[in-house]
């Protein structure tokens, strides 16, 4: 028995007209077909809202606003997936509205998905599904962006610490076996963060036998915690966001992640994939699996984790403060007249939206705060 799970799907230019049609399955490589349609359950994650720009309007926020046209269901439904996860960053983009077009599209198609709460009082019960009398649970979530349910509004499930650890353990009692798919993390980072894997054994504490983070849009490490496995970044699945990524030879590979269930005990096969005119293939580059297999042993050294992260927050460090600091020599003339609330008259709504945005989301705070923290032991060496 067979579950395989791809990480982001969004079509975008270079693919929505493939989309589309219904010949995407022409345009496939085979070997990946193969893989995909040999297994016995299909999973994947919708990264983008289905709906037409001129019907619905973006919403407020920090970073692209993502949308593809309603007739690339066409294509997705091709892909025949058994279930869609929709606790995403990119779910809401376009308000309420765009998700209710998109469950819309998913419903009529007869696709199933997960993700998704009415607001943040309600409870998460996950997805299960039953294959040979073993029944599977599948619990998604992700950071708190711009997508997530608040306590008036729909949305992804959040990841509100108490919340969803309690409704895992709950989850975990009704199933034989529990998927956690949590869509977070530091985008382009390949190792895990000294916070997400906190979280993530966490999730193995309160009863996930697997966790796959998604998000970072990179091949990430493994990590077996516990006997579980811990997959942090899986990469892209079809999402080509290249013109949001400096470095775009990290969008190039990918892993699908099979899971193999023999005599009821869960194993994971990693199967590597890469961009392929537009879509994507099976990969047969050996340095896929062998740089995967180096990363996660890097991170069974000790305190490889945190020491990497704060260089790493070094050199990001830079990239957070141009969005706390608006100061140009004419404002620092201007200020010192005491103008009553300059900066609030300096500052503009793009500058409050990734203020909040980088405060309230946890990969960014984290990030930020180690960065800082590292700049003050620097300083702090220089006065000695």
């Amino acid at each position: 028995m067979e579950i395989i799970i791809a990480s982001d799907l969004a079509p975008t230019k270079i693919n929505s007209h493939i989309f589309q049609t219904d010949d995407i399955l022409t345009k496939m490589d085979e070997n990946f077909k193969n893989e995909w349609f040999n297994a016995d359950f299909r999973i994947l994650n919708l990264e983008t809202v289905l709906g037409e720009k001129e019907n619905l309007k973006p919403i407020n926020k920090a970073g692209p606003n993502i949308i593809a046209d309603s007739k690339c269901i066409y294509g997705i439904k091709k892909l025949n997936p058994d279930l869609v996860l929709l606790s995403n960053n990119h779910i809401l983009d376009y308000g309420e509205k765009g998700l209710n077009n998109t469950l819309k599209k998913l419903d009529e198609n007869n696709i199933n998905y997960t993700g998704i709460i009415n607001s943040i009082n309600e409870e998460y019960n996950g997805y299960i599904f039953e294959m040979e009398n073993i029944k599977f649970g599948i619990y998604n979530v992700c950071e708190n962006e711009f997508s997530v349910a608040t306590s008036k509004s729909k949305g992804a499930n959040p990841f509100i610490e108490s919340k969803v650890y309690l409704e895992i353990q709950k989850l975990k009692k009704t199933v034989d076996h529990l998927i956690v798919v949590f869509h977070g993390g530091k985008e382009f980072y390949r190792y895990p963060t000294p916070n997400l894997q906190r979280i993530c054994r966490c999730f193995v504490d309160f009863g996930a036998d697997a966790v796959i983070v998604q998000h970072t849009h990179c091949i990430g490490s493994e990590e077996i915690y516990k006997d579980k496995t811990i997959l942090y970044g899986q990469g892209n699945f079809i999402f080509y966001n290249d013109e949001y990524v400096d470095d775009k030879s990290v969008l190039d590979t990918a892993l699908l992640v099979k899971i193999i269930i023999e005599d009821k005990k869960l194993k994971i096969k990693y199967i590597p994939i890469e961009r392929c005119e537009g879509l994507v293939k099976i990969s047969d580059n050996k340095s896929i699996i062998k740089e995967f297999e180096n990363r996660s042993n890097d991170i069974k050294k000790e305190d490889f984790i945190n020491i990497n992260y704060e260089e790493f927050a070094k050199e990001m460090l830079n990239t957070y403060l141009k969005v706390f600091d608006r100061r140009k020599i004419t404002n620092r003339l201007i200020n010192k007249f005491l103008i009553n609330k300059f900066y609030e008259k300096i500052y503009k709504k793009g500058d409050y939206i990734g203020i909040s945005n980088i405060i309230e989301c946890e990969a960014h705070r984290e990030l930020l705060i180690t960065g800082l923290k590292g700049k003050i032991k620097e300083l702090e060496k220089e006065k000695k």
